[in-house]
């Protein structure tokens, strides 16, 4: 003790505290079980266990004063990175682009949150970018998010705007080539690529089929509440999409976050889209020019220059989703893209 004892056991308790004299030390068997605490924070959460706690009994104090036992649960510990993205509100992955579905952190935090149940809702933040259609004029850039579910769609755009429904007259259905799969549909697909490409392709043939595929694919990896399998076989589909070219590890412009891209080019447009390796959700996708003749609203773009982008902000079950507004209207989600139409 300093000379300062007495100021730093000003507080209420202070005097029983010191005349309780020396607490005995912990036993082995605490030890042991704090020791085995930390090592399974550190190693993460496993595959079929969600977080447990861990059970610790504090010794008894000396006996000049009796105390009661007391027992704490201690939660297991979360990363200071899981901790920055929550309180942010970002499903960001500070790992890299590993390539693997096995063994990863992002991979073992999807398939928990996604063993949970079937949410209602799907939904999905991004934030988009839009070229202007006139020179001098300012490109259009905007926060959006989407909850789907299998009747309808509700949206809003920026982080506090009303909140406006678009309701259905037929059940909810994702479009891949000619072919339409509802939510529920989904979930009875093929995992093996082979199977799941006769199944998405149909009867489409060439560059119906080419396109088709891999803009069909990008919508289900994006906005789509399809299982972990599922998008992994969609992956490797869209990787063999003919005329594609793959690159590993490349780092998206806004949220800096690292995928494999898969780009594909046709009529004029180059379109990109980056998948995160762990999870198989889209990152990022945008459209450039090809080549100096492509004509945007008024304005006539040069090669490689960016006519639109979308960065994928958050997608993740969920339980809820905000009521409509009052007063919102109704507005489509998503503009046409150049290679979407």
């Amino acid at each position: 003790m300093t000379g300062n004892e007495k100021d730093a056991l000003d507080f209420p308790g202070a005097d029983r505290l010191r005349a309780a004299g020396r607490v005995a030390p912990p036993s082995p068997d605490v030890i042991a079980a704090a020791l085995a605490a930390v090592r399974q924070a550190a190693a993460g959460p496993g595959e079929e266990n969600a977080v447990e706690s861990v059970e610790l009994e504090r010794e008894p104090v000396a006996e000049i004063v009796p105390v009661r036992k007391w027992r704490r649960r201690m939660p297991v510990l979360v990363s200071a990175a899981a901790v920055v993205a929550v309180a942010l509100g970002v499903a960001f992955q500070p790992w890299s682009d590993s390539g693997g579905v096995q063994g990863s952190p992002a991979t073992q935090r999807t398939a928990v949150r996604e063993r949970a149940g079937t949410a209602p809702y799907w939904k999905v933040r991004t934030f988009h970018y839009e070229r202007a259609f006139h020179e001098g004029k300012a490109a259009n850039n905007y926060e959006q998010t989407e909850w789907l579910s299998r009747g309808g769609q509700r949206i809003r755009t920026g982080p506090d705007g009303p909140v406006r429904e678009l309701p259905i007259s037929e059940p909810m259905t994702f479009k891949v080539c000619e072919q339409l799969f509802t939510w529920d549909e989904l979930g009875k697909l093929p995992t093996d690529p082979a199977a799941l490409r006769s199944r998405l392709v149909g009867k489409a043939t060439g560059a119906d089929a080419r396109q088709g595929l891999f803009n069909g694919i990008e919508e289900l990896l994006a906005g789509s509440p399809a299982g972990l399998p599922l998008r992994k076989a969609l992956f490797k589909v869209l990787t063999d999409v003919p005329g594609v070219r793959v690159t590993a590890g490349v780092k998206s412009d806004m949220t800096a976050r690292v995928g494999t891209a898969v780009e594909i080019e046709w009529d004029g447009w180059r379109r990109r889209v980056i998948v995160e390796t762990d999870t198989f959700h889209v990152v990022e996708s945008r459209d450039t020019a090809r080549g100096n003749s492509q004509i945007w609203g008024t304005v006539k773009l040069r090669d490689g220059e960016v006519a639109t982008q979308t960065s994928y902000i958050e997608i993740a079950p969920a339980w809820e989703a905000p009521k409509p507004s009052p007063s919102a209207g109704r507005r489509l989600s998503r503009k046409p893209s150049p290679t979407t139409g």
